[in-house]
């Protein structure tokens, strides 16, 4: 298993894919913020409850990151990858769940 996370995290191309990812995630997730819907109450509340939501993935995925710091040898690619996917998987947590609440509200 920690093989094939050291495979994994030593990877480039999936350090690019993950550099891509983040662009247009990043884009969308500010324009949900500052659409006209998303400037009122119910909109900011919305925002507040996704905001939880990444908060505690984010917090999940440092403490794994830490954990596995001592099993994998760390280099500039390591890091790289894990703070990059971790953004990535953060930013999706939180525009999927800011889309999910508009939805149900």
């Amino acid at each position: 298993m920690i093989e094939i996370l050291n495979e994994l995290v030593n990877n480039r191309p999936i350090l690019l894919a993950g550099i891509w990812y983040g662009v247009p995630i990043t884009i969308i997730l500010i324009v949900l913020f500052f659409v006209k819907s998303s400037r009122d109450e119910r909109g900011r509340a919305i925002i507040g409850k996704a905001s939880i939501i990444a908060m505690i993935v984010f917090i999940f995925f440092m403490n794994f990151f830490a954990k596995i710091s001592d099993c994998i040898p760390i280099n500039y690619d390591t890091v790289a990858f894990c703070v990059q996917w971790i953004y990535d998987i953060v930013l999706t947590v939180e525009v999927v769940a800011i889309l999910i609440y508009k939805k149900l509200q």
